[in-house]
């Protein structure tokens, strides 16, 4: 990722002037006519939003799990206030990252929200200090110093699976003595689908519900885009009604269509004869694939990052959300989605994303369904192997993506390629999961 970024900041010179941001914003005085012009055609967020009963004015536009400081540094100079984190993230390097970007600037101008897991999921360990109330007091207390700051602005619980994790006695009494001592403000929710499979789960609507009548939850993360929205929607109105701040992640389901052109042909070539489950289960992929490739033909859907983009303005022409949460990963992408701060969904824009969800939904598992999975014999996590994929195909996130596959301790996709198929049966959105299932072990298995 060094090499990348370091071309994309040459690049990026050309448009901004954050070259010097490495010592905090420069003096215009210090600045030559070409870079004060650099920096007037900055790329700048547009629209704050009051986010809920915290009464923060919030950028729009939102930093998820930082990847770079200096990238971090361009997005909160482009007027980006909130930031979204875990403790869990890189082992917390994303908590330090953080850190050491907002030392030097003005704390109350910022929003920090990190996470916490209440028990361990795939690929991931509870502290050593565990989910007491002692031992989330001492968690926070690691984490106020990776963020060196002296206070969270939001403590979530992440991916609250079950009502019993939503209402934590543990986990809301150190809230409560945290904010006693001015070191929490608000408390929230994280969820974007079930890790789980050891024992039946409650769905992220049920749960995000349930967090906006316990009334102690103040903001919410939640999954939702243009092709998974009607239980999202049904959230943020509930948010709404009662003035819970709302955040939202998973909001581009943009993938890369050539690839999964060329992985689906790659596996029919493999497939051996007589295996009469996993023939099947690529016809129907491939029959999915050949159909989508005519509406992007059609209807010209070959530029993904056009479709991205207005898949983000779709959620922040949303009136119920208060900031999208967008992982930049280079300088390409504050110059690219920065601007769209403030942008409300074209008409053509519109009829894009109709095409897209007409051609290519079909290819896309719904995050935080989870209505597959009790359907499988084999206990294999669905949501979890296909967010995995998402990170991989849709955010270019490859090498995480493999990592945390490689880590699952459950049972895998390979388990799909001679099933029946009773997660693709059960899918209501007729997506092709057996295949995709498939698909995503080959592609995040690590071969040695």
């Amino acid at each position: 990722m060094g090499d990348k970024i370091s071309m994309n900041r040459r690049d990026f010179l050309k448009y901004s002037a954050f070259g010097a941001i490495g010592a905090g914003i420069p003096s215009q005085g210090n600045l030559s006519q070409s870079e004060k012009q650099a920096e007037r055609k900055s790329p700048r967020i547009k629209n704050y939003r009051i986010l809920g009963r915290t009464g923060f004015r919030v950028s729009d536009i939102s930093s998820g799990m930082p990847f770079n400081p200096a990238v971090l540094k361009a997005v909160l100079d482009s007027g980006v206030n909130y930031i979204d984190t875990s403790e869990e993230y890189g082992r917390g390097q994303s908590e330090r990252i953080i850190g050491e970007v907002i030392k030097n600037r003005d704390r109350k101008s910022l929003f920090i929200s990190t996470k916490i897991m209440l028990r361990p999921y795939p690929g991931m360990k509870i502290p050593e200090e565990g989910s007491t109330k002692e031992g989330i007091l001492k968690r926070v207390h690691k984490c106020l110093e990776r963020l060196q700051t002296d206070y969270i602005d939001c403590l979530m619980i992440s991916i609250a699976e079950n009502l019993k994790i939503l209402k934590s006695e543990d986990f809301h009494a150190a809230a409560a003595q945290l904010k006693e001592e001015g070191k929490l403000r608000f408390v929230g929710v994280s969820h974007h689908g079930s890790e789980w499979y050891v024992e039946p789960e409650e769905t992220m609507e049920k749960i995000l519900l349930a967090a906006v009548e316990d009334g102690r939850f103040d903001v919410l993360l939640l999954a939702y885009n243009f092709l998974r929205r009607n239980k999202g929607e049904k959230i943020l109105e509930a948010c709404k009604q009662k003035n819970i701040g709302t955040t939202l992640m998973k909001t581009s389901p943009i993938g890369d269509f050539n690839k999964l052109k060329a992985q689906v042909a790659r596996l029919e070539g493999e497939v051996e004869k007589g295996l009469e489950y996993q023939r099947k289960m690529l016809n129907t992929l491939k029959a999915k694939a050949d159909l989508a490739e005519g509406f992007v033909k059609k209807y010209r859907l070959e530029n993904a990052a056009e479709i991205k983009s207005a898949a983000i303005r779709f959620c922040l022409s949303n009136p119920n959300v208060n900031t999208v949460c967008i992982s930049f990963q280079n300088f390409d992408d504050v110059k690219n989605l920065i601007p769209l701060s403030g942008g409300r969904l074209a008409q053509k824009e519109k009829t894009l994303l109709a095409a897209y969800r007409q051609g290519l939904g079909g290819l896309y598992c719904r995050h935080a369904c989870g209505l597959c999975e009790p359907k499988c014999p084999h206990r294999v996590p669905v949501n979890t192997i296909m967010r995995y994929y998402h990170y991989f195909a849709a955010q270019g996130r490859e090498k995480f993506a493999m990592g945390k596959y490689a880590e699952l301790p459950t049972s895998k996709a390979d388990l799909c390629s001679d099933c029946e198929g009773f997660c693709e049966n059960a899918c209501p959105y007729q997506v092709p999961i057996h295949g995709l299932l498939t698909l995503a072990h080959e592609t995040l298995t690590i071969h040695l």
